[in-house]
């Protein structure tokens, strides 16, 4: 699509990281041909600004602007570029949260991220995964460890070895109720109503997202308990199935012992005569040492 040029100097102004500016220049071409224009002028990128300002709030995107106001290149505001670097046969998925933070994260998905890196490192994974493979090695014989900051889990964390992400447990207080209905309006399961001048919480189908706690403006939603669900044995292929939980909810520290646990069954149980991978082993093998090991540890 062809673009004004003032409108294109300004959104390669924004101080974004070019994944997202790739987004926002698609976002503002959006609204071009939603307006019958064939071409991107300043009307689209001031529509385009405010809508990702709404979206990402003013402390974001001071944090943005104090990060390349501090030359910190693309690659900086990257960690998983420095996270997956060299020869290894492991992934740390981040999602967008790693960017520039995000307002629905419950989780630092930098700080994690480092840490898995180091326990990986640790470990030593490569070497146990390359030793342990039947075929030579390509990109699918990674083991991916997925992060993402809340239950929208952007980064399929069900779908990948080891999936974590950030929760919050609702539950309605005693306080007083003002029906404004923002909760019924936010959760996107459709799981709260509101019932004899309180919210109803359907918790049997609850993914504990935490929106309505974040968007309740009375305080009558609050969080019972709030952490990290984990996840392993997930994968999206020929074998594919869901990751089997856990932990519901818990506190970072249990994913380390369970990331030793699932190295420990890699390898005790995978198979050297022919192409095994973690979630068939997972499926020989369920989860019960894993969750043992987990709960055990301190």
């Amino acid at each position: 699509m062809k673009w004004e040029k003032e409108a294109r100097e300004v959104v390669d102004a924004i101080p974004i990281h070019e994944v997202i500016k790739n987004m926002v220049i698609l976002w503002a071409e959006k609204l071009a041909r939603k307006n019958k224009s064939e071409t991107v002028t300043m009307k689209e990128v001031t529509k385009t600004r405010d809508d990702y300002f709404d979206f990402l709030g003013q402390e974001t995107m001071d944090r943005i602007q104090k990060m390349r106001d501090e030359g910190m290149s693309d690659e900086q505001l990257d960690p998983m570029i420095e996270l997956n670097k060299g020869q290894v046969l492991y992934t740390v998925d981040l999602c967008h949260d790693r960017f520039f933070g995000c307002n629905r994260a419950m989780v630092n998905t930098r700080e994690v991220g480092k840490k898995v890196k180091e326990r990986m490192e640790s470990l030593n994974i490569t070497q146990i995964i390359a030793d342990k493979c039947h075929d030579v090695l390509m990109p699918h014989s990674t083991f991916t460890v997925s992060i993402s900051g809340c239950a929208n889990s952007c980064t399929a964390t069900e779908s990948h070895e080891v999936g974590i992400y950030g929760v919050a447990d609702p539950m309605v207080t005693d306080v007083e109720c003002s029906q404004c209905g923002k909760c019924t309006e936010i959760c996107m399961d459709g799981l709260v109503h509101l019932e004899n001048g309180k919210p109803v919480i359907d918790k049997n189908n609850c993914v504990l997202c935490g929106a309505c706690i974040k968007y309740c403006p009375t305080g009558t939603i609050k969080a019972k308990d709030e952490g990290i669900t984990i996840t392993v044995g997930g994968y999206i292929g020929r074998w594919k199935q869901y990751g089997k939980e856990i932990f519901r909810i818990t506190d970072e520290s249990k994913i380390y012992p369970v990331l030793d646990a699932c190295v420990d069954l890699i390898k005790k149980e995978w198979r050297e005569d022919f192409e095994d991978h973690f979630s068939l082993v997972i499926r020989r093998c369920g989860v019960d040492s894993i969750q043992e090991r987990a709960r055990k540890s301190s």
